[in-house]
């Protein structure tokens, strides 16, 4: 239900992604991927929306009173009245420690809509960095093996969270995109000049403007991390910023904690569902398994083409070439 309120499913979301859609094919000034369903299959008539249904002749209209209570209802839950807002983000914290990959996967997605719509505000900078950041760097560093599978979702949401309250850096909705570097207030070097966008989550919310060093502070409390790492990360966050590099450069970070780690003790959790994922498992191991020499092949690679390179090498050696039967020597 909170997915379809926050326009994550449902209804409310094939707006957004028809929207998406149609600001992709502008870009590329390609129209007729406009008249193109799921699949790229091509409808009869005009343009359809991301799922493949006809548009309406009245489809502007309702989709612009859809996007304007979608921003509006985000709005409410978060912002508006404090009972709603305090139940609602302790709800969702508690939900990405709860053991369930679907769960998760799916509280991480509401966790990038809650940071589009508040992460400016810095009445929410507290519960976001002691409840969400803790609990997504905690599921990360003890490696659960209920988390395998949807690690790159939850290091995706720290990255979120360091980027808008630390780095000053704005992302595209549902934490993709490269990171955007917003400038410093030239009456304010301490302050960062708040995006464009701030105040619609639908286009990528906005940032803190002054940095916490609550985010800092907690990756440097990690066994194995000192303060000196987290600069490093943050310089390497800062000159790359795409995600797949922010995103390995915290796995990597977080990779130092796990190994240095004693969270989760086999000796006191034996369960095959909390217990610790095996080496080969952890997406954080992955980097260092990838970079193993491999193995040879215990025999010799033999291919079709070339089975039929060797026959037609055979067919020409036993070929006598034109004319050598009339040659002779004497």
């Amino acid at each position: 239900m909170i997915q379809a309120v926050l326009a994550l499913k449902g209804n409310w979301a094939l707006v957004l992604a028809t929207q998406a859609k149609e600001e992709a094919a502008a870009k590329k000034n390609d129209t007729s991927s406009l008249k193109k369903g799921p699949g790229y299959q091509l409808r009869n008539g005009g343009n359809v929306n991301a799922d493949g249904t006809q548009k309406r002749t009245n489809q502007a209209d309702v989709d612009a009173r859809k996007l304007l209570r979608i921003s509006r209802m985000c709005h409410f839950l978060l912002l508006e009245d404090e009972v709603i807002a305090g139940h609602l983000t302790l709800s969702l914290i508690q939900c990405l420690s709860y053991p369930d990959a679907y769960t998760v996967r799916r509280c991480t997605k509401i966790c990038h809509r809650l940071l589009e719509t508040v992460a400016w505000s810095s009445k929410y900078t507290h519960i976001i960095t002691n409840g969400m950041f803790s609990s997504s760097v905690s599921n990360i560093v003890r490696e659960p093996k209920w988390m395998v599978g949807i690690e790159w979702d939850m290091i995706n949401v720290i990255r979120d969270i360091y980027c808008r309250l630390v780095l000053g850096q704005a992302l595209q909705p549902g934490g993709q995109g490269p990171g955007v570097q917003l400038g410093k207030d030239s009456n304010n070097p301490l302050q960062f000049e708040q995006a464009k966008f701030a105040d619609d989550p639908l286009k990528g919310g906005g940032v803190l403007a002054f940095s916490s060093d609550l985010p800092r502070q907690l990756l440097a409390s990690l066994p194995g991390i000192e303060a000196a790492t987290v600069e490093q990360l943050e310089q390497g966050m800062k000159s790359k910023r795409s995600a797949k590099d922010q995103k390995d450069l915290l796995r990597d970070l977080l990779r130092v904690a796990a190994e240095n780690s004693h969270f989760l003790d086999q000796s006191t959790c034996e369960s095959a569902l909390f217990g610790r994922a095996a080496f080969q498992e952890s997406l954080l191991n992955q980097k260092m398994l990838a970079g193993g020499v491999v193995p040879d092949l215990p025999e010799k690679l033999v291919t079709y083409s070339m089975t039929k390179k060797e026959e037609r090498m055979d067919k020409l050696n036993k070929e006598e070439p034109p004319g050598l039967s009339q040659f002779f020597l004497k």
